[in-house]
């Protein structure tokens, strides 16, 4: 067989089962790398001659979404998080959070297996998020929106849960942190919260967010007994200040004022904050 010339016509079908829309070294464009279906091009390239067009490269495809978020998995593991995307390569949850400008953090991880949780269902069991102990149904609060009948959080950890969304903490773990640093003392009178004894609140300043509803977490003030915070300091709110001063209502509250104007975005849930006892 001779060799085929430049010059020379291409021969039908020069490389297998590919395009041949630019044959080598009869076109200046590359080889078309793609399946031949009907007269002998691709479904582009026959799209394109289907409306009169010349002949031209196809645009490569933009690079596809992957299939499985790629934010950072558990903390035990290097592994990425594995959940289906929705967006910008992210799960949900890790898309939510790289909308509001934060930096991607791990989920949470706890899972069990649906055939673990109707065991643990049949023996009266149930497992909390928080604490991660298996505790019998008792401990866990009624709830109708769950197949258990029962709260997802045991009731230990339930009021951490409340706090943490109404007062925007990060975690469950800061509302603890919280508390733990100001050794569980009344900030006001400095009474120790005791055991079995739920009579302890954050305190909000109500000028800034309803004292009915969320929180915006940055006029959180501090950490009272119920005595102080609904008697004591609200009396001296509404009266006393304008009236006589009394420094241990004074002195909390001008500590409170003080961090706002030193630092007006600093979210005042952060713990590393705490008040002088």
């Amino acid at each position: 067989m001779t060799d085929i010339q430049p010059s020379q016509s291409p021969a039908p079908i020069t490389v297998g089962k590919t395009c041949t829309a630019f044959p080598p070294g009869s076109s200046v464009y590359p080889p078309c790398e793609r399946p031949m279906r009907s007269n002998k091009l691709c479904d582009a390239h026959n799209q394109q001659r289907a409306v009169g067009k010349e002949l031209r490269p196809i645009r490569q495809r933009r690079r596809t979404m992957p299939e499985f978020c790629t934010g950072p998995g558990p903390e035990e593991s290097n592994a990425p998080c594995g959940l289906p995307t929705v967006g910008r390569g992210l799960c949900n949850a890790h898309y939510q959070q790289d909308g509001r400008g934060r930096e991607l953090v791990p989920l949470f991880t706890l899972r069990i297996s649906q055939d673990e949780a109707y065991l643990l269902l049949e023996a009266g069991l149930k497992r909390c998020p928080a604490c991660k102990d298996v505790k019998p149904l008792a401990e866990f609060g009624r709830s109708s929106a769950q197949l258990s009948g029962r709260s997802t959080y045991c009731v230990t950890c339930q009021p951490d849960y409340v706090l943490m969304k109404r007062f925007k903490f990060p975690s469950m773990e800061a509302v603890r942190e919280f508390r733990e640093s100001r050794d569980h003392r009344c900030d006001i009178c400095k009474r120790q919260w005791q055991t079995g004894d739920n009579a302890f609140h954050v305190d909000h300043d109500s000028a800034c967010c309803p004292s009915r509803g969320p929180s915006c977490g940055r006029c959180v003030r501090g950490y009272l007994c119920q005595l102080c915070n609904t008697q004591g300091l609200s009396w001296y709110e509404l009266v006393g200040r304008s009236v006589t001063i009394v420094p241990v209502f004074e002195d909390y509250l001008l500590r409170y004022e003080r961090r706002r104007e030193e630092s007006p975005l600093q979210d005042a849930t952060d713990v590393s904050d705490v008040a002088d006892h």
